[in-house]
């Protein structure tokens, strides 16, 4: 059973990672936890059985949890019911935006003993997400708003919106954070706020991209995501990038 290791710099912290690794969830899933005693965990990720034993040995001293969704894609989400049944009695709740539970809103706050939690709306992945800032720490929980080590995420219709997404990457900006931390990859602690200006910029490309095709008459989406991202792009990522596309060409028909 994989353990939960503690994030240097952030006292109160600590981090588990799913074994459910995959094109879109990197190396897998991290389900962040602050506090020991009175706790937040920040997306308690797959339903799978040796990730939740994980997270029951680390919350083994904890008298109140808190559990909070960035939203409700399963690679996130789907433990948070077994969780919760593992956690009874000790004053478990789910705190979530998405239609699964809805208990949350913008500005709630929730206290962990290692500082507290704002939820923050950051639609733009999805209409539901939430990113987590603390402020005690400069940190925000940026779910799939962004990816460690990468410059993009995935944004595709019907619940992907890319001028939400935008919004969202600028109220991250404007936080001014020293950390961010995704549910997928390495945090981003050195320069996060030139981290959010790569992942704007290489959106702004990207449209530019889709313009120059449109321009040239091409109108089928698979040709337009080949023209976008080569002929190279690999099969397990090309469902994703022709979806991803769509968001482009509704941003742009949303520009007339």
């Amino acid at each position: 059973m994989t353990r939960p290791r503690e994030v240097d710099g952030f006292p109160g912290l600590r981090v588990l990672r799913a074994e459910n690794p995959s094109p879109l969830t990197l190396d897998g899933t991290r389900t962040h936890i602050l506090g020991l005693e009175r706790c937040v965990v920040v997306d308690p990720g797959p339903a799978d059985d040796r990730h939740l034993d994980g997270l029951d040995e680390a919350l083994a001293e904890a008298f109140e949890v808190r559990i909070a969704l960035t939203h409700d894609h399963p690679d996130h989400a789907a433990g948070a019911p077994a969780l919760a049944g593992r956690l009874a009695g000790r004053g478990v709740a789910v705190a979530a935006l998405g239609v699964a539970a809805g208990t949350l809103e913008e500005g709630d706050v929730l206290d962990a003993d290692a500082g507290r939690l704002v939820a923050l709306a950051t639609p733009g992945h999805t209409r539901d997400h939430v990113a987590f800032h603390w402020p005690g720490a400069g940190a925000v929980f940026c779910g799939d708003l962004m990816m460690g080590g990468l410059d993009t995420a995935l944004v595709a219709p019907p619940e992907g919106h890319l001028g939400d997404y935008l919004a969202s990457l600028d109220r991250l900006a404007r936080l001014r954070p020293r950390a961010i931390f995704p549910a997928h990859g390495p945090p981003f602690t050195t320069s996060p706020g030139g981290a959010i200006a790569t992942y704007v910029e290489h959106r702004r490309a990207r449209l530019a991209q889709v313009r120059e095709a449109l321009a040239e008459g091409l109108e089928e989406p698979d040709a337009i995501a080949t023209r976008v991202y080569g002929d190279a792009l690999p099969a397990g990522l090309r469902a994703a990038a022709t979806a991803a596309l769509h968001a482009y060409l509704d941003h742009l028909g949303g520009e007339d």
